[in-house]
């Protein structure tokens, strides 16, 4: 990791922009990452940029971009290609490394690119200068806390408490994914000065989406002995309704990993996988073209319906039983 910080800091240092891309549907892992590579690359005296969704789908990157104006952390955003300086300017990818999962590949694709990622490698990844990707490291955000403590360098209090959040959420409240280090970052962000009152508010829900969400966990089924599989309606829902199905689906006793299948837009359909860590939820995605981690994976078929690749799921489970 030492050999990471050292060419990250070199790369940072030869470059006067650095752009910070993360995947579609940015949640607060990669979010909060971002700004805490965002807050680096401001004390090397660089103009760095982080490219987002004009419209984020994730109500608590919409709750945090609030709150940074509230306290009037100023964060400089990027929406096209078109805004992105061409000369002398290098894109650092967080928590993703295929091209297909990224915001916008086509923006960074003629830049020189720095990958920084968690989850396990798969054969899509992204041509960049320079890659490290730790599928035993828990969350993006723990790898930036490694970053800041190479550097000796202090976080902004809101910055961690985003950092934070977004801790939590990717190792679903610490019960998976986590080791000893997990909890030292946690640890390392409340020293930092990350405030568990503004955390909470940031990972607050709206009270139908939840009751909604708890209708198809009430309505999902045991399709192995351990194995939990929620179907959606043909309704078009955003990715994360559907990772929170899953999430809620491994708190029920005897459910090892859960599959949570629907329809992200006319297109497309999505499963979300999650798993506490007996099963590999990440080799059975990728057996239908996904990745992720072994806890924590997902795909998208297109042209397709919730039925059909409900079966091809299941042929892939039951191949593995």
């Amino acid at each position: 990791m030492i050999e990471t910080f050292n060419m990250l800091t070199k790369e940072i240092k030869e470059h006067d922009n650095i752009v910070i891309m993360a995947h579609k549907a940015m949640d607060l892992d990669a979010y909060g990452a971002s700004l805490c590579l965002y807050e680096i690359i401001q004390s090397f005296e660089k103009n760095g940029m982080i490219y987002m969704n004009k419209n984020p789908e994730n109500k608590s990157i919409q709750k945090s971009t609030e709150k940074l104006s509230e306290l009037k952390f100023k964060v400089k955003y990027v929406y096209t290609k078109e805004e992105i300086p061409t000369e002398n300017t290098m894109a650092i990818v967080l928590d993703t490394h295929k091209d297909s999962l990224l915001e916008n590949y086509e923006a960074i694709r003629d830049l020189e690119i720095f990958i920084i990622d968690h989850h396990i490698a798969n054969v899509e990844t992204i041509q960049s200068k320079y890659t490290y990707i730790n599928h035993d490291i828990s969350s993006t955000v723990e790898i930036l806390i490694n970053y800041t403590k190479y550097l000796n360098r202090p976080l902004s209090a809101i910055v961690a408490t985003i950092m934070l959040a977004g801790l939590e959420i990717d190792t679903n409240s610490f019960n998976v994914k986590t080791t000893y280090k997990t909890f030292e970052t946690a640890s390392y962000l409340m020293k930092q000065g990350a405030d568990n009152i503004v955390k909470k508010q940031l990972l607050k829900e709206d009270k139908d989406n939840y009751c909604k969400r708890q209708d198809f966990v009430k309505n999902s089924n045991m399709v192995t002995e351990n194995i939990a599989l929620c179907l959606m309606d043909n309704n078009i829902y955003k990715k994360y309704m559907l990772a929170l199905i899953s999430e809620d689906l491994l708190q029920f006793d005897k459910v090892e990993a859960s599959f949570t299948i629907g329809y992200i837009d006319k297109q497309h359909v999505a499963i979300s996988a999650r798993s506490i860590g007996n099963i590999d939820v990440e080799s059975i995605m990728y057996k239908l073209g996904g990745g992720g981690h072994k806890t924590d994976a997902a795909t998208e078929l297109k042209n397709t319906s919730i039925e059909d690749v409900k079966k091809r799921l299941m042929t892939i489970i039951e191949g593995a039983m």
